[in-house]
């Protein structure tokens, strides 16, 4: 690897430049602004990606919901395509509906858990590939080979709603996205495109942080309307448009996004082994030195969050749509749009303004511990009103996940940012299938005695995440890690 020389020519570089003349160092300012027009458009594209995910994936875990009852209350006489879907929950646990309720759960997280399984099994190695290899090919290039792979499954889901095929043809549909790189591709080219457009100060912390907040909004915006969607059509509609934005949002990447990779390195990608290389070198290479101790605390602390995180999110559909709750789309629908309404809004001043006291890994504890709060919260509801209070904690805490990446990515050389997030992208991957997996078995260990269990098992996780970050402060602080990326942890802009 070439890392050490790279980083020992930016240390170079940056006391030359000490030296310069003024007006080197204004252009020099100028050249670190970030770049607005690239970032805009760039989130209007992921604005409209986010809406199809975020119409498609309550659609389909109420769809597989729906598909499971019927089948075992044999209902197979309603179509799941145009019925009008309510919630109905059985309070008698001696009612013989009471104990079908209870499996038509275990059918949908073991469904899920599969699905969930099969997609990230088979993205490992893309997104790592993907991601290496856009710092040579380009970013265009790892938002359009994901892009068409989910159009692709999109598709699949249409036929099997319109035709109410087997549900095991959605299995074939988490291969094809896995393969071409899926939701963690797009998300990695996002991050990747909004670190080549931004400095690596406070402003790269934002801008990754926008990234996440188009994403509450886009759910916010969607929430509610797929609710009535449902509701009103069934599910075959919604899938229709979710589709249609997926192809709409390839059409702008090809359309408004320039390319941020410059041209001479394309002809220079690297070998596979280079590639791999480069996507782990952050963790494992002595290039990295002491640094290494911080790529590895972070890392552990993004794991554990995305882990816990991922664990709960299809579950909360399950945990709403059955006792104490009884909550059908609609209601879910509003729930979802409170809780992305409070991260899109608290999100950015949460940031500013920590940032005026703090530094990112200060931000980092302050928000693992709210959303430990807001999981106790959630575990401890029985009733609607103790639900909806966790949506303000959970806004405060919104910061936590684009300030770990921020974290890494301003740690990282601006040539390898690709590389970073492959890396990250690989962590979304592992945690989301291993906390999917790991929830989703604990939730049907406990549903019967403690329903909100798996929100208790969040919050410890998110207590280890807080104090894995303290430690990396106390390394950060003690002065043994030099470098242009590690003095960057506290610079502001």
């Amino acid at each position: 690897m070439e890392s050490a020389p790279l980083l020992e020519n930016m240390e170079s570089v940056s006391l030359i430049e000490n030296m310069e003349s003024v007006p080197r160092i204004e252009n020099k300012d100028r050249e670190e602004k970030a770049k607005i027009g690239n970032l805009l458009k760039a989130n209007i594209m992921f604005l409209v990606y986010q809406l199809s995910v975020n119409v498609h994936d309550p659609v389909l875990t109420q769809y597989i919901y729906q598909r499971y009852s019927d089948e075992v209350f044999h209902n197979s006489t309603k179509s799941a395509t145009t019925a009008n879907q309510t919630s109905k929950c059985y309070v008698n646990e001696s009612d013989p509906g009471y104990m079908l309720q209870e499996r038509v759960q275990h059918l949908t997280s073991n469904c899920q858990t599969i699905l969930i399984a099969i997609g990230n099994s088979t993205a490992l190695i893309s997104c790592m590939f993907l991601g290496a290899y856009s710092d040579f090919l380009g970013r265009r290039f790892l938002f359009i080979c994901p892009l068409v792979g989910q159009i692709l499954k999109n598709v699949l889901t249409i036929f099997v709603i319109y035709w109410n095929l087997d549900l095991k043809y959605l299995f074939v549909g988490e291969v094809i996205e896995g393969v071409s790189g899926g939701y963690n591709g797009v998300i990695l080219a996002s991050y990747a495109y909004t670190a080549d457009n931004t400095p690596p100060k406070n402003s790269r912390t934002v801008g990754i942080a926008v990234i996440d907040f188009t994403t509450y909004l886009a759910t916010a915006a969607s929430q509610v309307i797929t609710g009535y969607f449902i509701k009103d059509l069934g599910y075959l509609y919604p899938s229709i448009t979710t589709t249609s934005l997926m192809f709409l949002s390839l059409i702008l990447v090809i359309v408004l996004l320039p390319e941020t990779v410059n041209k001479d390195r394309r002809s220079q990608y690297p070998s596979p082994l280079k590639a791999v290389k480069n996507v782990f070198g952050f963790y494992f290479s002595k290039e990295f030195g002491q640094r290494r101790r911080l790529f590895w605390l972070s890392v552990t602390t993004y794991f554990l969050t995305y882990f816990s995180i991922s664990g709960v999110f299809f579950l909360e559909y399950l945990f709403q749509l059955n006792l104490p709750f009884c909550w059908g789309p609609v209601l879910i629908g509003y729930f979802n749009m409170a809780l992305a309404l409070s991260r899109q809004v608290l999100g950015i001043p949460v940031i500013k303004l920590l940032h005026l006291c703090t530094s990112d890994p200060e931000i980092c504890i302050i928000t693992s511990v709210i959303l430990a709060a807001s999981y106790v919260l959630n575990g401890a509801a029985t009733t609607d009103v103790m639900l909806f209070l966790t949506v303000l904690p959970s806004g405060v805490a919104a910061p936590l996940l684009p300030t770990l990446r921020a974290v890494m990515s301003r740690m990282a050389p601006p040539e390898m940012q690709g590389s970073l997030f492959a890396g990250i992208g690989l962590v979304n991957i592992i945690s989301s299938g291993a906390g999917s997996t790991v929830f989703n078995e604990m939730y049907n260990a406990t549903v019967k005695m403690l329903r909100g269990f798996i929100f208790f098992t969040g919050a410890g996780c998110q207590l280890l995440c807080a104090f894995i970050m303290v430690v990396f402060l106390w390394i950060a602080r003690r002065g043994t890690v030099t470098d242009t990326s590690a003095d960057g942890i506290n610079d502001n802009d």
